[in-house]
């Protein structure tokens, strides 16, 4: 039997973890300082569930995490009547040359993950959109695309149906132990018992656990995510080539991801993203810029665990990983497996 369990964040990986810990019939009460789920660096997250966009010289294991993860997409999707994940036939993805690009497909097949090579005509009937197609691209079909907001909102409902305890806009203060254990979480006025704590507050995990796991190990990566509104023009794939990654939500709106160097401006990045859209896809009509976010995407160093325990505090986890959204489902699953025993 499961303990109750306090969760913290209820971004991606809080709410994916509070899911299947609902589902196995745990207790649960999961807590995020927003006033509604996925409000942190979950909103600023492209969304992307890829292989095609990693190191296909990543470790076998941490591959085949991935590659799991789209097949655990396609599942939620399908348990949520296909409402979870946003319309997307796969990626399409090119390098400089049809070198690299023909090099980038056949190594990530080695490693497991389906790919074909496609030339330009038949770009063209993927995705009409592109004006001037490569010479070769890759295509991943079975690639999915998420948006991340919704989809924690869809994952938390879920959890409150199942009898989970949701409680927003409550900053945690701090954490209670005793005798070596982790007792509750502290908020403003009261103090909420739990018998076990899960902190998956991204970034803010760091703050919450420092004083009883000071080996978190968390560091941050900027990362920005620029939306633009179009007028009509739909793009069916996410594509990753050109020098632009960007996809269309389910709404119809365009969002682009863009890594932010020391000293950029984001007002810059905007400009670029749209400047790019209109040379590549004209028949995307009227792009114009709703919103820039920029998120600190949590990051630890390779090979600590997706969900690690405090030392000298039972009961204590940490669950914070990059790609998050990717791993988000492994995450929760292996939390089930570590509460169970």
């Amino acid at each position: 039997m499961i303990p109750h369990t306090v969760i913290i964040g209820a971004g991606i990986v809080g709410a994916s973890i509070a899911h299947r810990l609902s589902k196995a019939g745990a207790k649960v009460t999961l807590i995020d300082a927003a006033e509604a789920p996925g409000m942190g660096v979950s909103a600023a997250s492209f969304g992307w569930i890829t292989t095609a966009a990693g190191d296909p010289d990543l470790p076998d294991h941490v591959y085949g995490q991935r590659l799991r993860a789209i097949e655990d997409y396609a599942a939620l999707d399908r348990d949520f009547g296909g409402r979870l994940c946003a319309p997307c036939r796969g990626a399409l993805v090119w390098g400089a040359s049809d070198d690299e690009t023909s090099d980038w497909a056949d190594r990530h097949a080695r490693k497991g993950s389906l790919v074909r090579l496609i030339g330009a005509t038949e770009i063209s009937c993927f995705e009409p959109m592109i004006a001037r197609p490569p010479a070769l691209a890759a295509h991943f079909p079975m690639e999915r695309a998420v948006d991340v907001s919704h989809a924690c909102v869809m994952l938390v409902r879920a959890t409150q149906e199942n009898g989970t305890d949701i409680i927003l806009g409550q900053k945690v203060l701090g954490l209670e132990t005793a005798a070596g254990r982790v007792t509750g979480v502290r908020l403003s006025g009261r103090v909420l018992a739990a018998g076990r704590v899960i902190v998956a507050a991204g970034a803010r995990s760091a703050d919450i656990v420092a004083e009883f796991m000071p080996d978190h190990g968390i560091t941050t990566s900027p990362s920005a995510l620029v939306t633009l509104s179009v007028g009509s023009g739909i793009l069916s794939h996410v594509v990753d080539g050109g020098g632009i990654e960007i996809r269309s939500r389910a709404n119809g709106d365009l969002v682009a991801a863009c890594s932010v160097d020391k000293g950029s401006e984001t007002a810059d990045l905007a400009r670029d993203v749209v400047e790019k859209v209109r040379e590549m896809f004209p028949g995307i009509e009227n792009p114009r810029l709703d919103k820039i976010e920029v998120g600190l995407r949590p990051v630890q160093a390779d090979g600590r665990p997706l969900v690690s325990t405090a030392a000298d505090v039972e009961g204590l986890h940490l669950a914070v990983a990059h790609p998050g959204v990717i791993l988000a489902p492994e995450i929760g699953r292996q939390a089930v497996e570590l509460l169970a025993r």
